[in-house]
Formats: structure tokens, C-alpha cells, sequence
């Protein structure tokens, strides 16, 4: 494993996409690559479902955090979850985030009350999958319809069997860390 410099920056805990789902959500970007100079694409290697995310972890909770996610991960089996359709988080005329909505799951929900940290109040759990920042506004105003047809008819499940721990490592984002299988 790399070696960690505290404190942390970017970390968070999220359900990763893996396997045919993974696949799917890298051709997704494969196919708004013409509309590049106006998005920035999420790291296919690492697309997710975050839950928590802290601007920056210290050393002493970080220590504290890894048997917490252990635990979590222990008390949740695996579910499925539905992605079923795709939105953008920002006002009408100045999004900021393309993303892949996530229907509502209980089982999600029970996963998300067992985290001890509670989000900030200006930003309540939107459970989500990014695709891509909008870097120009505009352009993505103009371009809208043909962006959102590439996802006409997507509708994907995946399974949830663990929770990733990611943080910025070395300069890289999104470095996995740990992987906390699900219990069974």
C-alpha cells in the first residue's frame, strides 16, 4: 500500500461500481467524449456511490474511522441498488455536475443511518454516481439534449458488496484505500 501523509485530503467512503456495471458507466463516457471540452470525465477505474465524504482526515481519525467502516460493513449484507436515469446538480443555466440518479432503497437508507457522520446541513445525502463536472455552462446549455440522449433507455442495477475508503494520495484522487466486504 502507498504510504499515507496526514492529514488526508478528499477522502471519502463509497460503494463502488464494479464489474459489467463498471463497463457500462466507462462506454457512457466513451460516448460523451465529443462534448470533452466542456465536461470533465469521473476516473473510470473509480466510479461510486459516495457516502460520507471529509475535506481532510488527521491521523487520529483516521485510526478511529477504519474500524467504524469495519463495523458498518459488518452489520450490512450485500443489496442491489437501481441507477435510473441521469441529472445535473446546479441551477437551470449554471450546472456544475452530470450525474447518474439512484433510485431510493431501504437497504441503502438502513447503510447510510449506521454511518456515525452526520452530513452538513446545507447538503443532505443525494444518493448519486458522477459522470462528469460541466467545466462551461454555457456550452453544456447548448448542447444539453444531444448529452442526455447518450443516456436514453439507460437503466442499470448493480450490487452493493462493500464499502472503499478513497482518499488523495501522492497527488492522485480518488485512491483506493480499504475495502470492507459486506457480511453476509
Amino acid at each position: 500500500m502507498t504510504h499515507l501523509q496526514f492529514p488526508l485530503r478528499s477522502a471519502f467512503i463509497a460503494l463502488p461500481l464494479e464489474g459489467a456495471v463498471k463497463q457500462r458507466f466507462y462506454a457512457l463516457q466513451e460516448e460523451l467524449k465529443p462534448f470533452e471540452d466542456f465536461l470533465r470525465f469521473q476516473h473510470p477505474d473509480s466510479p461510486h456511490l459516495t457516502l460520507y465524504y471529509w475535506p481532510t482526515v488527521l491521523k487520529i481519525e483516521y485510526d478511529a474511522m477504519i474500524p467504524q467502516v469495519a463495523k458498518i460493513a459488518e452489520r450490512t449484507s450485500p443489496f442491489t441498488l437501481q441507477i435510473n436515469g441521469v441529472d445535473t446538480f446546479g441551477k437551470a443555466g449554471d450546472e456544475r455536475v452530470l450525474f447518474l440518479t439512484v433510485a431510493f432503497s431501504p437497504e441503502l437508507a438502513t447503510l447510510k443511518k449506521l454511518c456515525p457522520w452526520p452530513n452538513p446541513p446545507d447538503q443532505p445525502f443525494h444518493p448519486h454516481i458522477t459522470v462528469a463536472r460541466i467545466s462551461h455552462s454555457q456550452k453544456f446549455a447548448v448542447h444539453r439534449k444531444q448529452v442526455m440522449k447518450v443516456f436514453n433507455g439507460f437503466g442499470e442495477s448493480f450490487s452493493a458488496e462493500g464499502i472503499r475508503l478513497y482518499a488523495e494520495v501522492e497527488g492522485r484522487k480518488q485512491t483506493p484505500l480499504h475495502t470492507f466486504a459486506f457480511g453476509v
